[in-house]
């Protein structure tokens, strides 16, 4: 894939996808899908409640380059801390709010569940918005998937070749899992020029799904890791997109993520390090630097949009913090305030963003990664502000993690055919103004966006927490 001859015809056959993306407690989603129970962004209880979900979900261009979206459009919705896309599946189309998971690599559908699936959602204005269940027997297009598939990797459990291939997935978050068979269908696609690129794709049918699967309304998992079942990879083998995607998250909660995206020749790359199996968009650190001091060292991270906020093994956990520690003229806050960050500060008038210290890594190749802000700012009991140091310790996983603050105002490549990750900083606009067709696939949309909430009693200091919580991984992917 890497010949000039192969990217001329990639080029040729393939485009990118794009469409937007909504964190689940921006308020312009809330307002569609509700907030009940919900905390409010902005509020320590937000940032406990999202690392609460970070623990429980640990992971086991060129420019003239045609992009491409899902049919229904680029505007996608969050739903308890994972981004959601409107995949249309099937013949007649229907639709589904799909989370996108780098750290899995199967897309599967709630399907013939009965009960066990989440059918609705409730607005804060008390309406119910259904959601679709996959009905293989309704799509005409659709087909079971033997057990003598390549791409069936439980063939142990079958009764005999022909027999429909059975999977079951195990997150890292307790108890949670799917399970049921492998179908074929069509996937709904469409270029930026309107034009329709469907592609037949195989899927898991989820009859069971448990764990935290009863508790938020999952409509689906889009699996994007490196693996011949996932998602990217067909609809490269399928001529639709080349095998790379972007993903870019701006403020408030809202982004892209475009199939076939290759970046484009001004971005700066790393090559991906390759050090997992199954593998992920692990990449080599070579040096990092907190304000004025460098650090000389080498240590291996994943690039995990899925996880909310970045997590670092010693020693490395210790030299970032203490070193941005040392740096920081701000009161501390104190020990008592129970917080999920080690390192917070209490925001006075004094407070100055241009004096804080900044973070940046040294990839390998060369490449300096500029984290745009480390910080996430939130709301105190007694109504004043904090600033916290996004940085957890990472003591159960046993490797760093780069998570969705610091990816924050970047377009970040995953291409799979070169095998490296790419950056560029960018405002994550989305370009195409896609609007889907108007059939009945179309799911509600969203209202219009309201202002932001939070308060800033400095003029310099900007509130970085709704630019800096996007979900879209989200669980480790463990096939059994």
């Amino acid at each position: 894939m890497k010949e000039a001859r192969m990217r001329r015809f990639a080029d040729q056959v393939s485009g990118s996808f794009s469409f937007e993306i909504h964190h689940r407690f921006s308020d312009q989603v809330k307002t569609v899908l509700g907030g009940h129970g919900l905390p409010e962004m902005g509020t320590l209880e937000y940032y406990e409640t999202l690392v609460h979900r970070d623990r429980g979900r640990r992971l086991t261009s060129n420019n003239n380059q045609t992009t491409v979206s899902f049919s229904q459009g680029n505007s996608t919705q969050e739903i308890s801390f994972l981004h959601y896309a409107n995949v249309t599946v099937g013949t007649p189309a229907q639709w589904f709010l799909v989370a996108l998971d780098t750290g899995s690599d199967l897309f599967w559908l709630p399907c013939n569940c009965n009960s066990s699936c989440i059918r609705s959602m409730e607005t804060d204005q008390g309406e119910r918005i259904k959601l679709n269940v996959y009905d293989p027997t309704i799509s005409t297009s659709s087909s079971k998937v033997p057990c003598n598939s390549t791409l069936c990797a439980l063939r142990n459990r079958c009764v005999s070749p022909l027999s429909d291939c059975p999977y079951q997935i195990r997150y890292l978050s307790p108890g949670s899992r799917s399970s049921g068979v492998l179908v074929d269908d069509v996937i709904h696609m469409r270029t930026e020029e309107g034009e329709a690129r469907d592609a037949r794709i195989t899927f898991g049918c989820s009859d069971s799904q448990v764990g935290l699967f009863e508790e938020s309304a999952v409509n689906g998992i889009m699996g994007l890791a490196i693996a011949n079942i996932a998602v990217p990879t067909m609809l490269a083998k399928a001529g639709v997109a080349s095998n790379s995607f972007s993903m870019c998250f701006g403020l408030k909660g809202k982004g892209t993520i475009s199939f076939g995206d290759k970046g484009s020749s001004d971005q700066l790359e790393t090559p991906l390090s390759g050090t997992l199996s199954p593998p992920l968009y692990d990449v080599t650190i070579t040096e990092f630097k907190v304000g004025t001091v460098t650090v000389e060292t080498e240590f291996n991270a994943i690039f995990d949009s899925g996880t909310a906020v970045t997590w670092l093994i010693e020693p490395y956990y210790t030299a970032v913090t203490t070193n941005y520690h040392l740096q920081v003229a701000d009161r501390r806050l104190p020990a008592r305030v129970k917080s999920p960050f080690e390192f917070c500060y209490i925001i006075t008038s004094a407070t100055d963003e241009e004096k804080l210290p900044s973070i940046s890594f040294k990839m390998q190749g060369g490449a300096t990664y500029n984290v745009f802000s480390p910080l996430l700012v939130f709301d105190t009991s007694d109504g004043g502000e904090v600033y916290c140091l996004a940085v957890l310790k990472e003591v159960t996983a046993g490797f760093n993690i780069i998570g969705q603050n610091f990816m924050t105002n970047y377009r970040i490549v995953h291409d799979r055919e070169r095998m490296i990750l790419g950056w560029k900083e960018s405002e994550c606009n989305d370009k195409n103004g896609f609007t889907g067709p108007t059939a009945s696939a179309n799911p509600p949309s969203l209202p219009p966006m309201p202002s932001p909430r939070f308060r800033n009693p400095s003029t310099r200091l900007n509130p970085l927490a709704t630019s800096s919580l996007l979900i879209i991984c989200f669980f480790s992917f463990v096939c059994l």
